[in-house]
């Protein structure tokens, strides 16, 4: 659970302050957080794994791991999240390698794996942030209720997936499937 400090900064100062730190810049304010428990991280790398093999074997793009730093810009303000596992579509890359710091390139596809110390409403809200800043599809993977849901703008839930269901990764990553089952394995 992330636990604001009351300190305000703006996405360069947060940058230089804050980078390879827990935190993430909301709406201008900072946000510091515990590392995540040991079945959060499995669960993420599961999924991201699976992302990760299937971009590399199709060569759509580059996948980045959690903590990862994403620059979103929205009417309420400027944030800096970071998602348990992203994806970037080769075509919106910039050419060589990503600067720096923090990436400006806002990601297609954002997976958030829920802490069992997650509140709904901070989940929704962090869902709302991502598309409201362009991210494309949000899966939201739920240990406790085993599923999978899937979020796209403007701010709608379009599935929740159950262990008996395959996730699919239409419209960013056409043809990808996965069991849901095998993300809880």
């Amino acid at each position: 659970m992330a636990t604001a400090v009351g300190q305000r900064m703006s996405v360069e100062e947060f940058e230089r302050a804050y980078i390879g730190k827990r935190a993430e810049l909301w709406r201008g304010e900072v946000r510091e957080y515990m590392p995540a428990g040991a079945r959060h991280g499995e669960i993420a790398m599961s999924i991201g794994a699976e992302v990760r093999a299937f971009v590399r074997q199709y060569g759509l793009g580059k996948t980045y791991a959690a903590e990862t730093g994403f620059v979103l810009r929205t009417p309420a303000g400027e944030s800096v999240l970071a998602p348990d596992a992203a994806f970037i579509r080769k075509e919106r890359l910039p050419e060589g390698e990503l600067a720096k710091g923090f990436s400006r390139v806002v990601p297609d596809l954002v997976v958030e794996v829920v802490s069992p110390d997650d509140s709904c409403n901070k989940v929704r809200e962090k869902v709302g942030e991502w598309l409201a800043g362009g991210v494309q599809v949000v899966w939201v993977v739920d240990p406790e209720r085993r599923v999978v849901e899937v979020w796209q703008p403007p701010h709608e839930l379009t599935q929740v997936l159950t262990e008996t269901d395959t996730l699919r990764g239409e419209p960013v990553l056409p043809g990808f499937e996965l069991p849901v089952r095998v993300i809880f394995e």
